[in-house]
């Protein structure tokens, strides 16, 4: 009888357990949702099938395709990957090409990387003997690249002054919006052939200064004449660093207005609270803007330098199209993708110009990595 009871009660005790435990209720599936998130879907796919086929794969297939000797010439570029992975590639070393892009030198003073290593001069070919120098080409384009950096940090500081002056209260404001954001809708080479226009050595800069800068270089053909040569000096760092001045001016003033937008949907989001704050506590308007603006305005600075360090450093289409002749690369203006496209596409030695691909992609990384770095220790 004892037992029949325990087990009876055990019986009531599994019913009332199973009664206590709700039965779990079917997911209702939200339409509306499914159908935002697969239409969001829908429109991502060409984007990421994009990056992935022609960013990363090329990535990938430039980096394997630098430690071989592949050039144009030896068919597709799928058969000679098959034959590196098959050992029939004849790779003796594969660090050639890398150890190439550290020791390609060139005449400084003819500042002229031209097919198969000839040196051109343009004018005045006997300077180069009497100074003896050489230049890396690497090493003279990637200053090249560097020196044009230098419109970054003046822009942003333009642009930040413009933008608080935008900010305010003033008739006109959308109007001057609109004036300084044309550029960055305008076509480049427009904008190239007016700054070429305004720089010649008869154009208006000179007039209005009453100068006489040979900015772009003088003459014509055979007879074009680089500042600092007939007197002994080396024109990459005379004729040189006057050139690249035009086009970091150009570069100022084509990219302020983007920046420019920016910084006013920045100052838009400031905390108006604490700055009023700040105001009634006796801070100055400078006190105000760099203790309570400026920290709220560190996400669109920051991410406005790390876009514009990892673009200027992939620079080309500017200095191409000043100086530019189609037939080499002048070290005397040419970014460093410059090499890239003369040793890769033109010359068709496609190994090399992966080499130097790989180069400013690491030098990228590096950069981009150390911002972050310091992004992180400024939150800490």
């Amino acid at each position: 009888m004892e037992e029949i009871t325990a087990a009876a009660a055990e019986n009531a005790g599994e019913v009332t357990v199973a009664a206590a435990v709700p039965p779990k209720k079917k997911r209702h599936i939200n339409q509306q949702k499914l159908q935002d998130n697969l239409w969001g879907w829908v429109f991502c796919v060409p984007l990421i099938v994009g990056t992935v086929l022609f960013v990363y794969t090329a990535l990938v297939i430039a980096l394997i395709l630098s430690f071989g000797h592949y050039t144009t010439a030896q068919g597709s570029v799928w058969e000679y990957l098959g034959r590196m992975f098959s050992g029939k590639a004849n790779i003796s070393d594969p660090f050639y090409w890398y150890k190439w892009v550290f020791c390609e030198n060139e005449w400084s003073s003819s500042i002229w990387a031209g097919s198969q290593g000839t040196h051109v001069s343009w004018a005045y070919p006997e300077i180069g003997e009497q100074i003896g120098t050489t230049v890396n080409a690497a090493g003279a384009t990637l200053f090249n690249t560097v020196f044009y950096m230098i419109g970054i940090p003046i822009g942003m500081v333009l642009s930040m002054f413009f933008a608080v002056c935008m900010s305010r209260d003033i008739k006109g404001g959308n109007v001057f919006r609109v004036l300084y954001y044309i550029p960055c809708v305008a076509s480049t080479i427009a904008i190239i052939y007016t700054f070429k226009l305004l720089f010649k050595y008869d154009g208006l800069i000179n007039k209005m200064f009453g100068s006489s800068i040979p900015w772009l270089k003088l003459g014509e053909g055979d007879s074009i004449i680089e500042m600092g040569a007939a007197q002994g000096i080396d024109p990459y760092w005379s004729q040189g660093l006057v050139s690249k001045l035009v086009i970091v001016i150009m570069s100022v003033w084509k990219g302020l207005g983007g920046t420019i937008i920016l910084y006013v949907a920045g100052l838009s989001g400031v905390n108006a609270a604490t700055k009023e704050a700040a105001q009634i506590d006796g801070a100055s308007n400078w006190t105000t803007f760099w203790r309570v603006t400026m920290p709220d305005l560190y996400p669109v600075i920051f991410y406005n330098i790390v876009t514009s360090v990892i673009g200027g450093m992939q620079i080309y289409a500017e200095p191409e199209l000043f100086f530019g002749t189609g037939a080499g690369v002048d070290l005397m203006t040419a970014g460093y993708v410059s090499l890239i496209w003369f040793r890769g596409i033109r010359e068709g030695n496609a190994s090399l110009g992966a080499a130097y691909g790989m180069v400013l992609a690491l030098i990228i990384l590096v950069l981009t990595l150390f911002q972050f770095w310091l992004d992180s220790r400024n939150k800490d």
